[in-house]
């Protein structure tokens, strides 16, 4: 259960806006865009509706008395929201978000959104700059993007460390994952600018979905950029 990376997607990279755009989803807009992502998976609307709904009430992606969160159905999700949902999303076991973590990913909170705006913003330069790996009679390996790498480990099934994030380019993600020999690491570094492109993308060609009712007739409004 994941990001669904398509082949559409990778032809459109290069046509995403240089700048972050403002996003700005409903309720039932967000939930098409997460479903679009792969996160809703096999479960039904209303039990991935419902989920989503409990994050909210712990604190997940509104802070408490942010502006939308007490208006339910009316909430805005801006790009920010929308990428700490599917952090989240991301690092579910058996379908659910230990406590632990998430009170961690609601305590960074203000440095994770740092580096869900780099994380875009420098997907293919600075930290995202492409790398090009090569070994002897095999194909070049070409990294590019932004890697977010939260720390996290656990020990007898409970969270022992987490942070702080820190990003990674394509070099350092990948000896991580070539060289990781600490078992209680449970999640390796996250391809965090494929998941902004994603979410970017998504977002800006969302149906317009009022609260309580699905598109119907096909996705023939959407959101210019």
């Amino acid at each position: 259960m994941g990001v669904r990376i398509s082949k559409r997607f990778h032809a459109h990279q290069e046509s995403l806006p240089t700048e972050l755009p403002n996003i700005a989803l409903r309720h039932g807009e967000a939930i098409w865009l997460l479903t679009e992502l792969g996160f809703r998976g096999n479960a039904a609307q209303s039990t991935f509706h419902e989920y989503i709904k409990s994050l909210r009430k712990l604190g997940t992606p509104f802070k408490p008395g942010e502006v939308g969160f007490a208006r339910r159905g009316l909430a805005n999700y801006s790009y920010y929201h929308l990428m700490e949902l599917s952090l989240v999303l991301s690092l579910r076991v058996y379908n659910a978000v230990p406590d632990s973590v998430l009170l961690k990913i609601i305590r960074h909170r203000a440095s994770l959104r740092d580096c869900y705006r780099r994380a875009y913003l420098e997907r293919a330069t600075k930290v995202g700059a492409p790398v090009n790996l090569k070994m002897p009679g095999k194909p070049p390996l070409n990294l590019r993007g932004v890697f977010l790498d939260l720390e996290m480990h656990f020990a007898g099934g409970r969270l022992v460390r987490f942070g702080p994030p820190k990003l990674l380019s394509g070099y350092d993600a990948f000896g991580i994952y070539a060289k990781n020999e600490i078992f209680s690491r449970a999640f390796l570094p996250i391809k965090l600018s494929l998941l902004a492109e994603q979410i970017v993308e998504t977002a800006l060609k969302a149906p317009l979905i009022r609260a309580g009712r699905p598109p119907s007739g096909g996705l023939n409004k959407h959101r210019s950029q």
